[in-house]
């Protein structure tokens, strides 16, 4: 089973092609990295993953759901199970963490306990300050937060620690990494720090000049003779 089936995916923008050719999977329980330079097409192929975007030709199956050929009603069923967190983190300025979990856990009808959720992402101490005024990585957990709350079968990270200290950025990873094993859920995520690819993903998606230039596993990629994914993504992308 496939969460997510992509075969020959191309989207232009007028005469702008930006997606020439990706081909794509993803199972449930993988964390895969989307990677390459800015202007690749990552952001464009994530639109087209959370069915916000279409697509001029190719095939996109979400969640064993052909996506072109889905009603919009069975989009916004499938749009139910994605979650989503982007950059940069925008949520009610005026409103505190505990207002912001109990609004949108509203909006899921979620089953998961807001006191649970707290203590799952350790925000008891925060629960009372306005979002807007919490750190760059206190934001990033609290919209990780928000995003469990509709316990996602896909979860989609937009550079997810971009601007973040090493203690942030190993604390919000602990928290995926345990979302992914708890659940069996699947990650996607973009990202221009190669280490966190390295450490983290199962996977790694290179999109280079709109096509699938690498499809792999970060083990196969590392056992082909480069020192680390930073290497092989600098010799891979002409920067």
């Amino acid at each position: 089973m496939h969460i997510i089936e992509v075969r020959n995916l191309k989207k232009s923008y007028g005469e702008k092609e930006v997606l020439k050719g990706i081909d794509f999977q993803a199972s449930p329980g993988e964390v895969i990295g989307v990677i390459g330079k800015n202007g690749a097409g990552k952001s464009t192929f994530l639109e087209i993953l959370m069915t916000i975007k279409q697509f001029d030709t190719g095939i996109v199956y979400v969640l064993e759901e052909d996506i072109r050929l889905a009603s919009m009603s069975r989009l916004e069923e499938l749009r139910k199970q994605i979650a989503v967190v982007l950059q940069p983190t925008q949520f009610y300025r005026t409103l505190k963490v505990e207002e912001l979990l109990k609004l949108f856990r509203s909006y899921y009808r979620s089953s998961i306990a807001l006191e649970q959720i707290i203590h799952d992402f350790k925000l008891d101490p925060h629960r009372h300050k306005y979002f807007d005024k919490l750190s760059g990585g206190w934001k990033q957990i609290v919209s990780l937060a928000i995003a469990f709350l509709c316990e996602p079968k896909l979860l989609i990270l937009d550079e997810p620690t971009t601007g973040l200290d090493p203690h942030m950025r190993n604390l919000l990873w602990s928290y995926i990494t345990e979302y992914n094993e708890r659940t069996g859920g699947t990650v996607i995520l973009t990202t221009h720090n190669m280490d966190e690819v390295e450490i983290y993903c199962d996977k790694v998606l290179l999109i280079n000049n709109g096509i699938t230039e690498v499809f792999s596993t970060t083990d196969s990629i590392l056992a082909l003779g480069y020192r680390s994914v930073h290497d092989f993504y600098l010799q891979k992308v002409d920067i």
